[in-house]
């Protein structure tokens, strides 16, 4: 486990851990799986502030608030990020997608399509759906909740209830991915290699360009701009109001996994790695995308 300077790269600190899934940052740790056990290390000098002992995870851990939630081939357990100690497991059968936050909920999708929404705080159930499966990660807002199924379907829901809001026609394929959102729109993108915006109250669809690549994660919402990225030397990004192409950010070689983005100071940076799954790889950290050229005047 290595954590490096945003100015050149070089080695802040390095702890000898062995992990299979991307680590979760939140509330000054670091919070890392191993085959066996959780560990949080801070952030600052990566000395270990706690262990647990737990099967190994399914999907990424996902760190929020307070609460560190770690899902295995058993089920689900909720954790407390200051000390890790447990606060309740619930026995979950084809948990494999990442978990989502909101609130005091947690949205929990499940490989059979059913999409649990418990008490974040028990682990109890508020209400429980069924779709078609496996069904994508949740995006949450207070009020309302938006995810795509194994059918190509992509639904909104109520958050209080699960009573639906609106569904829109099959998407072409498989959502991606987390969708993201603002005030006003829904972003998807999914695995027929295009990005579609829906309108956040009624679900109409506003725009939808496609991309010379095929998505590996769900696309990123950065100031004004929707950047989506695959296994690509290059991630695309678009006006978030017309969809019209907004810029790009160019890589040497392509992507071997999807990108993270982070804010350092007033800027977002995307950090990633480049190169072959046999080959070399390197670690690159970007800027923002490079905006498009202007349209000649006629």
């Amino acid at each position: 486990m290595s954590a490096r300077k945003v100015s050149d790269g070089t080695p802040a600190w390095d702890v000898s851990l062995t992990s299979e899934r991307p680590v979760a940052v939140d509330g000054g740790h670091v919070y890392v799986a191993t085959s066996d056990q959780i560990v949080a290390l801070n952030v600052a000098d990566g000395v270990k502030a706690w262990s647990v002992p737990t099967p190994a995870v399914t999907v990424p851990l996902v760190a929020q608030g307070g609460w560190v939630i770690a899902t295995t081939g058993n089920g689900v357990t909720a954790f407390r990020s200051a000390d890790g100690s447990r606060v309740w497991t619930r026995d979950l059968v084809g948990a494999q997608t990442t978990p989502t936050i909101e609130g005091d909920n947690l949205y929990v999708p499940l490989q059979s399509g059913q999409l649990l929404a418990l008490d974040l705080r028990t682990g109890a159930d508020r209400w429980s759906k069924n779709f078609v499966g496996p069904l994508s990660e949740v995006l949450a807002f207070p009020a309302e909740i938006f995810f795509g199924t194994d059918d190509k379907w992509f639904f909104c829901l109520r958050a209080a209830d699960g009573e639906r809001v609106w569904q829109r026609v099959r998407l072409g394929s498989i959502v991606r991915g987390r969708p993201i959102g603002d005030a006003n729109h829904i972003y998807v993108a999914s695995m027929d290699n295009t990005l579609r915006a829906f309108r956040r109250t009624n679900g109409a669809l506003l725009w939808h360009p496609s991309v010379p690549f095929r998505p590996t994660t769900g696309p990123v919402l950065i100031d004004a701009a929707v950047v989506i990225a695959g296994n690509a030397p290059e991630l695309r990004a678009f006006d978030a109001f017309n969809g019209r192409p907004a810029g790009e950010i160019k890589l040497e070689a392509s992507l071997v996994m999807p990108p993270t983005f982070g804010k350092s100071g007033d800027g977002m940076l995307m950090s990633g790695f480049t190169g072959t799954l046999n080959g070399q790889w390197k670690l690159v950290l970007a800027g923002p995308p490079v905006p498009a050229p202007a349209a000649p005047r006629e």
